[in-house]
């Protein structure tokens, strides 16, 4: 028994490690701004045993990604920014889809001081691809 679960254990961490190694690398694409320009937004993601851990890159900003996990093709994190005006801070909760060389997202921008999950959900869902340049 000891022995099937110490089995089992490892085909675990090793499915972790390759999902991570399928997200690892650096992701760039374009997401819709305000007034919908195009803004360029980029991806690093890193595999260390079996920890993944990440970053956004922006055209002013760098934040750190936080709780991403990967199952299979599906991926799922969020990032906390700051407004450099006035401080206020804003979640966004990333999910999509690893296929190859292209990641599809969807973000959502959650509002922290709303009552019911539906108020938390401001702006609505936006989708957009990113590709893989390492």
């Amino acid at each position: 028994m000891k022995r099937a679960a110490r089995i089992f254990v490892g085909g675990l961490m090793l499915s972790l490690s390759l999902s991570a190694a399928d997200v690892a690398g650096l992701w760039t694409g374009q997401v819709a701004g305000r007034g919908g320009e195009k803004q360029d937004i980029s991806f690093q993601f890193k595999a260390n045993k079996d920890k993944l851990s990440g970053k956004m890159f922006g055209d002013e900003f760098d934040v750190p990604v936080q709780d991403l996990q990967v199952s299979g093709d599906r991926i799922t994190f969020y990032v906390t920014t700051t407004n450099y005006y006035d401080g206020r801070q804003q979640k966004f909760v990333f999910s999509g889809t690893i296929t190859g060389k292209e990641m599809q997202l969807t973000r959502e921008r959650v509002d922290a001081g709303a009552d019911d999950d539906d108020a938390k959900k401001k702006n609505g869902k936006q989708t957009f691809a990113l590709k893989r340049l390492t």
